[in-house]
């Protein structure tokens, strides 16, 4: 009997016939085939099964890469198998040509010559139902290898980085000190060169603060022990709360700016 069937692939004519010669690749796709082993000289061994109506067929046997065209894109295979229950055999004989399709892609066309003998060959009568099934199985083929092909384009795509990911720190000359940075809050944007710029105002506001306040506290201190001692004159008070004003309207400006910015 004989029958042809048609799938389509979605790749440039060159790939795709690369992708065809790949047996152990799309082999997998094929339903009802697995591949034992490779032979060498594209030779391949491994078992098929089908079924029609009610009766599963099942053949274990070897399928030859027998010559192909590279200039036309055509290849010629060879098939034959033994029912592992002792029902009979099959022998085939069939080819693929590749053309290309005018939406894109590559269609493929599959021509079968399919001998059946022993009990099996009874189903050859019904060689309607067996040109059926075959459309079928290159059907569900043409769905298997176009998810295969998609997963790995998928694959081979770099991985997006999730929302939100800060970008890694540029890389720091030899000598160069690294530039004070905000502390990361969950959630929230990487810290923009300005708010860098005000953090480091706001830390010189409180170091002055700082220095301010010690010379407050010992300037008490000397006024509490009061034994021989006399009040700070008045410049110096004068001086110290004239930089405590200072403080307070740089301290102000600065962590105001700080948290005022959005």
């Amino acid at each position: 009997m004989e029958f042809t069937n048609h799938f389509h692939v979605p790749l440039p004519l060159e790939e795709t016939w690369k992708l065809m010669l790949d047996v152990p690749r799309i082999l997998p796709c094929l339903p009802g085939a697995r591949l034992k082993e490779a032979l060498g000289d594209d030779k391949y061994l491994g078992s098929v099964s089908v079924k029609l109506g009610p009766i599963k067929l099942a053949f274990d046997g070897q399928a030859e890469l027998v010559r192909k065209d590279d200039e036309r894109h055509i290849a010629w295979l060879r098939g034959s198998g033994l029912d592992p229950k002792g029902r009979g055999s099959a022998q085939s004989e069939f080819s693929f040509a590749l053309v290309p399709a005018a939406g894109g892609g590559t269609d493929v066309t599959v021509a079968t010559q399919l001998q059946l003998s022993g009990a099996v060959a009874q189903y050859g009568r019904g060689s309607g139902m067996i040109a059926e099934v075959a459309g079928h199985i290159l059907k569900q083929f043409e769905h298997n290898l176009a998810a295969s092909l998609q997963d790995d384009a998928d694959a081979a795509e770099p991985a997006a980085p999730m929302p939100g990911t800060p970008a890694q720190p540029a890389a720091t000359a030899p000598g160069e000190a690294a530039a004070p940075r905000l502390a990361a809050v969950p959630g929230s944007a990487p810290a923009s060169p300005e708010a860098q710029a005000l953090l480091l105002q706001a830390q010189a506001v409180l170091a002055q603060a700082q220095a301010v306040l010690a010379a407050t506290q010992q300037a008490l201190n000397q006024n509490r022990r009061g034994a021989g001692r006399t009040a700070p004159p008045p410049q110096e008070l004068n001086m110290l709360s004239i930089g405590m004003k200072a403080f307070w309207s740089q301290f102000k400006q600065g962590v105001g700016g700080l948290f005022g910015r959005r």
